[in-house]
């Protein structure tokens, strides 16, 4: 949870920053990834608490007038008369993400949207059990949406009350000043060797390279509509490299490695065919011998028997997971497998016995959810066919 100032997130929140003192609402559109909620919390959490507080919510599908209703009232009390407002005299900032994804009803009209104009056009909405009117109080809202999922507009009744803000992807400098303030940080600040510390600013534009050119060269279609990269997977890369711990990456070599796989687990593991999954890994190829020409990784990308190539957090066995785990690099199948069969023999011995073949595939795709459900937040999604061995 920590942002990162660039000119051009400094420039919206300084505006963001004077419409809340003038309580003015706010509307950031963007696509998936942009940054517009991190904006948007960086901003929230660095209010004065003794003026501001803010109440984050997220609207879905499913989101209704009732149930938006509900969640507002959560954080009001109850005042004089009819007036509910929130504690003390503060004041309460909404922050609904996701404004345009309420279900739209028979007569195109979303039930939660006009419920947010209700209060904005008359500070009030209606107790559902007792009929009576709810004055709302020291309230506004800060809001995002993303115009390419769910409706492409909102009530324009409701928009005329906000400032519109269009929040574009940030430029190639602006997320090499982003990475580089979280890599150096890490690296320089743990005692890491030098000669790991060199390569950091070399995988920094390798991996915005990497980005683009998958960005490019896999679009997202109405069979492969899941081919959406954005900030969040290059920021999933970043997150595996911030992983590394100097007690295990102790040359430059296994740190370029370790970009390598946590690019593969981002990129390649969601792309659904061998074809595309070639055309990858000789991207990677290129890229990784053009900018890293003093190592050899051509084992790695060769077509016949390709060495493994698997970090997982497991690498000193299932009784070192408190914590976490130490996140290494596991040197083959033989040492892959003994890991894994010591602890399918350690659950069996427990619990009803569960027989097993740990083949190769099977033990890397272990490595995979090992390597998702220690992190946060990680949620896997197995996709495959029956009988293809996802539950076991």
């Amino acid at each position: 949870d920590v942002t990162v100032p660039t000119s051009e997130t400094v420039a919206m929140t300084y505006i963001m920053k004077s419409l809340i003192n003038m309580n003015h609402s706010i509307m950031l559109i963007g696509l998936a990834g942009c940054g517009k909620t991190q904006s948007c919390l960086g901003l929230l959490r660095k209010l004065p608490p003794d003026t501001f507080m803010f109440y984050a919510m997220n609207m879905s599908f499913y989101t209704d007038s009732s149930l938006l209703q509900a969640m507002m009232e959560n954080p009001l009390e109850k005042k004089a008369g009819k007036l509910y407002a929130p504690p003390g005299k503060l004041q309460l900032i909404y922050f609904i993400d996701d404004l345009n994804m309420p279900a739209l009803d028979k007569y195109n009209t979303q039930s939660a949207i006009e419920l947010m104009k209700e209060k904005q056009d008359y500070s009030h909405w209606w107790d559902r059990a007792k009929i009576s009117v709810k004055d709302i109080g020291n309230t506004q809202y800060i809001t995002c949406m993303n115009p390419t999922a769910g409706s492409f507009i909102v009530n324009p009744r409701l928009q005329r009350h906000f400032w519109t803000c269009a929040v574009p992807f940030p430029d190639q400098s602006s997320l090499l000043v982003i990475y580089q303030t979280f890599m150096k940080g890490h690296f320089e600040r743990l005692p890491f060797k030098a000669s790991v510390v060199e390569n950091v600013s070399g995988i920094i534009k390798a991996a915005l390279s990497l980005h683009s050119n998958v960005v490019s060269s896999f679009r997202k279609t109405a069979a492969n509509f899941h081919y959406e990269f954005n900030i969040r997977h290059m920021s999933g890369i970043f997150s595996g490299l911030l992983s590394a711990k100097p007690a295990e990456f102790a040359d430059g070599e296994k740190l370029v490695l370790l970009w390598i796989h946590e690019s593969e687990r981002i990129y390649g593991d969601r792309l659904v065919s061998v074809t595309d999954l070639k055309k990858y890994r000789g991207l990677c190829a290129e890229l990784s011998k053009k900018m890293f020409g003093k190592y050899n990784f051509a084992k790695f990308f060769q077509e016949k028997n390709p060495e493994p190539l698997v970090f997982a957090p497991f690498s000193k066995g299932i009784s070192e997971m408190d914590g976490g785990g130490f996140y290494d690099r596991i040197p083959g199948y033989d040492r892959l497998s003994e890991l894994l069969g010591f602890a399918l023999n350690e659950y069996n011995e427990n619990n009803a016995a569960m027989d097993l073949v740990l083949f190769g595939d099977a033990m890397c795709h272990v490595g995979k959810i090992c390597r998702i459900i220690t992190s946060i937040p990680g949620h896997p999604l197995l996709v495959g066919v029956g009988g293809s061995g996802r539950q076991s």
